[in-house]
C-alpha cells in the first residue's frame, strides 16, 4: 500500500455545516411537499430545488438581521449573518460582518474560518490561508481548517504542503472521506496514482455517492 494511503478512513463528514433549527424544519416540510406533488415529474424540477434553497437563505438572512440589530456586539450573530450573505454570494457584506466580529472576538476562531471561505471563493488564496491558519491555530482540534488549507495547497500545486495539512486534518477527524479523497488528490498530482488509486478507492467505498471520488478513480484506473 502506499504511504500515502496508509491512513485513509471510513466516514464522510460535510466540510462546513451551520444548523439552523427552524429553517430546517421548514425545509423538511418543503421538501415533503415537493416529493409527493413532483413524483414523476422533471420540468422545472432543478427551478424549483434552487428556489427553495434560495428561500431557505433568504429567510435565514432576515432571521439574523434581526439578532445583530438586537445584539450588535455578539459576535456569533455576526458570524452567522456573515455566513449566510456568503451563501447569497454577497462577499462585501459578508467580510464587513465577519472582520466585525473578529474585531469583537479576536480569539472567534469560526469568524477566521468563514473570512476563509469567502476569500477562497474569490481566489485570494494567500489571505485565505492565512485566514484558516488563524482559525486552525485558535481552535487547534477542529479538523476542517486544515482540511481547507490542504485543499488550497492542492489548488496552488504545493502537494508537500497540502498532505502535512491533510494529515493533520486526519488525526483529528479520522475517517473523513473528504480528507482521504484530496489526498488523493495530492498523490496523483505528485505522480503516484497507486495511493491516488487506493484512496480515491477508499473514499468511494463509504460514500458511494461522491461523485468527485468516483470520478477521480476512473481518472487513474481504478473503480469497480
Amino acid at each position: 500500500m502506499s504511504t500515502m494511503a496508509q491512513d485513509a478512513g471510513k466516514v464522510r463528514i460535510p466540510s462546513h455545516e451551520k444548523n439552523f433549527t427552524l429553517f430546517q424544519a421548514v425545509l423538511v416540510i418543503l421538501i415533503s411537499v415537493a416529493i409527493f406533488v413532483g413524483a414523476g415529474m422533471t420540468v422545472g424540477k432543478l427551478f424549483f430545488w434552487k428556489s427553495i434553497e434560495a428561500t431557505r437563505i433568504d429567510q435565514q438572512l432576515a432571521f439574523f438581521k434581526a439578532k445583530v440589530e438586537a445584539e450588535p456586539k455578539n459576535p456569533e450573530n455576526r458570524v452567522n449573518l456573515g455566513y449566510t450573505y456568503y451563501l447569497k454570494g454577497d462577499d462585501k457584506d459578508a467580510l464587513q460582518h465577519l472582520k466585525v466580529a473578529v474585531q469583537i472576538d479576536p480569539k472567534f476562531a469560526d469568524a477566521h474560518y468563514d473570512i476563509g471561505l469567502v476569500f477562497k471563493d474569490q481566489k485570494k488564496y494567500d489571505d485565505a490561508l492565512e485566514a484558516f491558519s488563524r482559525a486552525a491555530k485558535l481552535a487547534p482540534r477542529d479538523y476542517k481548517h486544515f482540511l481547507q488549507m490542504g485543499i488550497i495547497y492542492n489548488m496552488q500545486g504545493k502537494y508537500q504542503d497540502a498532505i502535512t495539512a491533510l494529515n493533520r486534518a486526519n488525526e483529528e477527524k479520522p475517517g473523513s472521506s473528504d480528507v482521504i479523497y484530496e489526498i488523493g488528490i495530492a498523490a496523483e498530482k505528485s505522480g503516484d496514482k497507486e495511493g491516488a488509486r487506493e484512496l480515491y478507492n477508499t473514499a468511494v467505498s463509504y460514500d458511494p455517492n461522491y461523485k468527485e471520488a468516483k470520478e477521480a478513480l476512473a481518472r487513474v484506473g481504478g473503480g469497480k
